[in-house]
């Protein structure tokens, strides 16, 4: 059977449209494999978004000093005779800490109280003279001249008792100076003094024969900067950390926050008062001090590490069905590890806390820790 021209043109173009069609869905096909294959799975590790609460915390240094600190001096020269305190010692205010020798002061004060003694004596004979010319001056029995002197020694009469009794009060103030007292409650911190030695008042500060401190309260002071120092008020919450006492914190509070900055660091001084039941801290222990800006009950929030910026802002990756969303969010305060989410993410929300820089929406991911097959549901 043979076929015409047009017959053979028809079939022809026949078997080129099914050979175009067969190759070319072929090649598409692969076309589409070739680009999944290029999507390789992304290792990820998720945590579960959770309500709580969070604190936005202010992370400063200083040393711990004490919250009183006094350096005992003698008032007056003298001879130690006694001390009964030493380093450790727990003392409060008016208890015994050094005595010096009393024995010439006592004698002191005996001279001066005999002496007031002899002073109001003269003082009567004075007084009972000046009455009885009083009487006569009102008779005209005796010259005003005689008057007048008998009443002027009745006048320096009185002033001696009166430099008499100043005498006196001196010199029982001077006796009780040797004995020196606590003034107020606290630990024995430096002991400058042994018996036997002759200890003077300090002609410039920093001669001390004791220290002592409080230690029931410690304080340290930090340095906040200008553009945050807005946010910090007195009775402001703290919380305290030191070396010496690791996963142990200590509560203290914002008791004086300097008027003036600090030219050089722009920074203000902030003290802060940490409360010290049974002494347990120690002055000049390094201090780590989180302030507490802000706080929030009842958040949603999630690790910070899930936090990424995307181009209008913050972005958190929510892991579905093995791909990654993106989930633009509006974020509250931080307390460095966690952050609060406002609006984008809810409770229980798997969020990507591992894997997610770089990460594009609807890539497709697996969990670090399961198999390649294993979804995130």
């Amino acid at each position: 059977m043979k076929l015409n021209k047009i017959e053979c043109f028809e079939t022809t173009s026949l078997l080129l449209v099914v050979f175009l069609v067969f190759f070319g869905g072929c090649k598409n096909g692969d076309s589409e494999n070739a680009r999944q294959v290029s999507q390789p799975e992304t290792q990820v590790t998720v945590s579960s978004a959770k309500k709580g609460d969070i604190a936005e915390i202010l992370s400063l240094t200083g040393t711990l000093i004490p919250f009183q600190e006094v350096r005992v001096t003698s008032k007056i020269p003298g001879k130690v005779q006694r001390v009964v305190v030493d380093v450790g010692s727990r003392v409060k205010a008016g208890d015994i800490l050094i005595e010096l020798e009393q024995r010439e002061l006592a004698l002191a004060v005996d001279q001066a109280e005999a002496g007031l003694a002899n002073a109001k004596a003269y003082l009567e004979i004075c007084k009972t003279t000046f009455n009885r010319l009083d009487n006569l001056l009102k008779d005209k029995a005796v010259s005003k001249m005689k008057y007048d002197d008998v009443k002027a020694r009745l006048d320096i009469a009185r002033a001696q008792v009166w430099q008499a009794r100043a005498a006196v009060s001196s010199a029982k103030e001077q006796l009780e100076n040797a004995t020196i007292t606590c003034p107020i409650n606290g630990i024995v911190a430096r002991k400058n003094v042994e018996v036997g030695e002759v200890v003077s008042p300090p002609i410039m500060p920093g001669k001390a024969l004791l220290d002592v401190v409080d230690m029931r309260h410690l304080k340290t002071r930090v340095n906040v900067s200008e553009n945050r120092v807005k946010e910090v008020y007195i009775g402001q919450e703290t919380i305290i950390t030191v070396d010496g006492f690791r996963g142990e914190f200590f509560p203290g509070k914002v008791s004086k926050i300097s008027p003036v900055v600090e030219p050089r660091s722009r920074t203000f001084e902030v003290e802060v008062l940490i409360s010290n039941p049974g002494s347990k801290l120690k002055p000049g222990m390094f201090a780590r001090v989180q302030l507490v800006l802000a706080k929030r009950m009842d958040v949603v929030k999630v690790p910070l590490m899930a936090v990424t910026q995307g181009d209008k802002g913050h972005v958190v990756f929510l892991a579905a069905n093995g791909v990654a969303r993106a989930c633009d969010v509006k974020l509250g305060i931080s307390d460095g590890v966690e952050v609060e989410v406002i609006s984008g993410v809810t409770e229980g929300n798997k969020v990507i806390v591992q894997g997610n820089v770089g990460l594009k929406d609807g890539a497709r991911i697996i969990l670090k820790a399961q198999s390649r097959k294993v979804k995130v549901r």
